[in-house]
């Protein structure tokens, strides 16, 4: 979803880190993969924003030059992505289909309003936004 509303709480890394970990990270790689939440530690705070907890099943990896660091008040910090200069989209593994991602996102919009940060109409203009994003 992070490609819909362009927030995120990861960090930027390198093109091959990234491409790395969505082919070898078990719950990137893995659509029926859920979240390890045991044994967190004491200190584990959760990220800045609304997360949406469910494994997404595809990943895409947002190249771009420009993003801003967000401070959401003692919560922490959310990237707010520039445009991108290519999108790879990947699912267990390899590089995902166009109709793979789109159901995920459709799977996952109603997560987005849940959220209560977005409006119907809002949500369906940044919707629009991206397709011209996802796989061929």
């Amino acid at each position: 979803m992070c490609a819909i509303n362009r927030n995120i709480s990861e960090p930027p890394s390198h093109w091959e880190c990234a491409e790395y970990a969505v082919q070898a990270c078990p719950f990137l790689s893995n659509p029926r993969m859920r979240r390890n939440e045991k044994d967190l530690p004491a200190a584990h705070v959760e990220p800045a924003g609304y997360m949406i907890r469910r494994n997404p099943g595809d990943i895409g990896i947002w190249v771009t030059k420009t993003y801003s660091a967000v401070r959401l008040g003692h919560t922490g910090v959310l990237f707010r992505l520039g445009d991108p200069e290519r999108v790879v989209w990947y699912r267990e593994g390899r590089k995902a289909k166009r109709a793979e991602v789109e159901e995920s996102i459709e799977t996952g919009l109603p997560e987005l309003l849940r959220g209560g940060e977005i409006s119907d109409a809002e949500l369906a203009g940044l919707r629009r936004k991206a397709e011209q994003y996802l796989p061929a």
